[in-house]
């Protein structure tokens, strides 16, 4: 076989080009990076919890179904409203072996902290991966409570300001903000009474030390089955499938949508591959039965926001949740 000087050339051309080809990063999209060791997935809460369930259900899955080639242990750091979790996974800057759960104290702690005048990491100062669902938040009252629902109710606290009893947990909590703006949306006033825990709060509305509390309708289920409590309202952009009957607070004239979110972090300074890598498989755990088994169970709402996303989510929770933090006074004296 014999080659001209042009076919010379363009072989030559041809073989430089593979080679450069072959040197380049990854495109946009590849997947430039994989866990080579066991990823440690932090949770911020303690066992047995509604955010240990969830870290328990994402890890076995990631593994079970290979998403991620490595072992992902669950690793529990409680303490200090997920500020421990926060502290121990800011200092893994730039690696990319370690994750953590999220939920709304991972948004509130640090606010709290912040309008007291003091310094703390913050929601920002992580990388979020994404948000896998939502915690939905209903109104509670006692089964033979005098408001057959949440109008006539906010109606009788409109007729005598602070005369109902909310109840909630500390104040700057998810509750307490969920309160606080209802009340500043439908133009009424509660007297806020903070519990310990569930438990207690549970106890006072069924003695009648209280009127109305807050909860998820996993929580309730129990009680509204034995027929004890009933679920007045709740405060999502659309009803909940399984209580059909059950209004909106939007549809009640309470322009107002409040949910928790679970989702994933990471550390800060990770690289785009990882972000990516993790993204894709935090998505993948969304679309198996056994996670749309978990929503279900849980009675929460399917959602998946990627990091970009979800990121803008929390900042924009995050400027509501401090103006509503600064209407209850909280901040530096």
């Amino acid at each position: 076989m014999q080659f001209n000087v042009r076919s010379i050339r363009v072989i030559t051309l041809s073989v430089l080009v593979l080679s450069v080809l072959a040197l380049a990063p990854p495109a946009f999209g590849a997947a430039s990076f994989v866990p080579t060791r066991p990823i440690e997935f932090v949770c911020p809460s303690a066992a047995g919890g509604g955010l240990a369930r969830f870290s328990e259900t994402v890890g076995s899955i990631m593994e079970s179904e290979k998403f991620v080639p490595v072992a992902m242990p669950r690793i529990y750091k409680p303490g200090g409203g997920f500020a421990v979790a926060m502290a121990y996974i800011s200092e893994k800057k730039g690696n990319p072996h370690f994750l953590m759960s999220t939920s709304g104290p991972f948004v509130l702690t640090p606010l709290t902290v912040t309008l007291s005048g003091k310094k703390t990491i913050t929601h920002k100062d992580l990388t979020m991966i994404g948000i896998m669902g939502f915690d939905e938040v209903v109104m509670v009252v006692k089964n033979d409570a005098p408001w057959k629902d949440m109008k006539e109710l906010l109606a009788a606290a409109k007729a005598k300001p602070k005369s109902l009893r909310f109840g909630g947990s500390y104040v700057g909590s998810p509750d307490s903000l969920v309160v606080a703006s209802i009340a500043k949306a439908a133009g009424v006033e509660f007297l806020y009474v903070p519990f310990q825990g569930g438990g207690e709060m549970n106890a006072a509305l069924l003695g009648g030390h209280i009127d109305i509390m807050s909860s998820s309708p996993s929580d309730m289920m129990p009680h509204v089955e034995a027929k004890t409590m009933r679920m007045l309202a709740v405060a999502a952009d659309k009803r909940i499938p399984r209580f059909k009957d059950m209004p909106t607070l939007k549809e009640i004239g309470c322009d107002l949508v409040r949910r928790t979110h679970r989702g994933i972090a990471a550390p800060p300074g990770i690289s785009a591959e990882a972000v990516a890598y993790y993204e894709n498989a935090a998505r993948k755990v969304t679309e198996t039965g056994a996670f749309k088994k978990y929503l279900d169970d849980g009675i929460m709402t399917p959602v998946f926001m990627g990091s970009t996303q979800a990121s803008k989510f929390l900042d924009e929770y995050a400027d509501v949740a401090l103006n509503t933090m600064r209407d209850l006074g909280m901040g530096k004296k």
